[in-house]
């Protein structure tokens, strides 16, 4: 186990990068505005309720684009304040638009030697109904641009800690790349494996602790402990829907225990079972 604090290309990172939190001023003192000890300066504490923070919402709003238009999933302006800005909290990291593409400060409309503060990653978690739970709604990451790769994981671990979070659910496609991002987090507890609610079904509701120990682990880079798989569910329609019918019983609690394995008639995933006390 690594007996620094952050993993290195964190560190490096931090050397370029500051956090940043987009909330309005009020909210301010219900945020940890230094997690794990990284500590974001009031220049960088951005109040969505002012005029002064325009341009840096908009800098959001493409960083955003940048990382989920292509799916077409990327979030108008009116849902970052009614489902982000304002009810929780946004975190990121910013950096300098000289340590950026010329392509990206043409998106920004920023020059190489601009004194200012660009976002190049994002956290967006809202909170539910149950005291220290939230609703993980977006992780953005442009990490490449700085040449740090897992720049979105390292995000995700401060921006729960900002928001003090007990426990994290989210939503995420059974295929997507984030899926390896949250199981740094450790096993995901699935809470559905096929989601009609959903605009893609393949989607499977997930949720993992948050607490200060398990935020460390992963920002020291550390790997998480894994249970033994008691079988594997085949990504497809129908095998989503039988594990589906096993979680709506309710005897059991099931995991993903690791990343989904490519076999020659198809994707499966490992999947730990254990059952629940009446």
């Amino acid at each position: 186990m690594s007996k620094r604090p952050f993993a290195e290309p964190f560190r490096r990172a931090l050397e370029i990068c500051q956090p940043y939190i987009v909330a309005p001023r009020s909210h301010w003192d219900d945020l940890d505005c230094r997690p794990l000890g990284v500590a974001v300066p009031a220049a960088l504490r951005i109040d969505p309720t002012r005029l002064a923070s325009e341009r840096f919402l908009t800098w959001i709003e493409q960083l955003d684009a940048q990382t989920f238009g292509p799916q077409a999933m990327a979030m108008p302006r009116w849902v970052f304040y009614d489902c982000c800005e304002w009810p929780s909290a946004l975190f990121g990291l910013a950096t300098r638009p000289a340590n950026i593409s010329a392509q990206l400060r043409e998106t920004f409309g920023v020059g190489p030697g601009d004194r200012v503060w660009v976002p190049i990653t994002l956290h967006v978690a809202i909170p539910t109904v149950h005291p220290g739970e939230f609703f993980e709604h977006n992780v953005g990451s442009l990490g490449e641009q700085i040449g740090v790769q897992g720049l979105g994981t390292f995000t995700k671990a401060l921006g729960c800690r900002v928001l003090r979070a007990r426990t994290l659910v989210g939503a995420a496609q059974w295929t997507g790349r984030a899926l390896g991002m949250h199981l740094r987090f450790g096993p995901l507890d699935v809470l559905t494996a096929y989601t009609p609610a959903h605009s893609y079904p393949r989607t499977l509701t997930y949720r993992h602790a948050t607490d200060v120990e398990t935020l460390q682990r992963v920002a020291r880079g550390d790997e998480p402990s894994s249970p033994d798989a008691a079988f594997r569910v085949k990504l497809d329609d129908d095998g989503l829907r039988r594990l589906q019918r096993r979680i709506e019983r309710g005897d059991t609690q099931y995991s993903l225990a690791g990343r989904p394995i490519e076999r020659r008639n198809g994707l499966f995933a490992p999947i730990a079972a254990r059952t629940l006390t009446p």
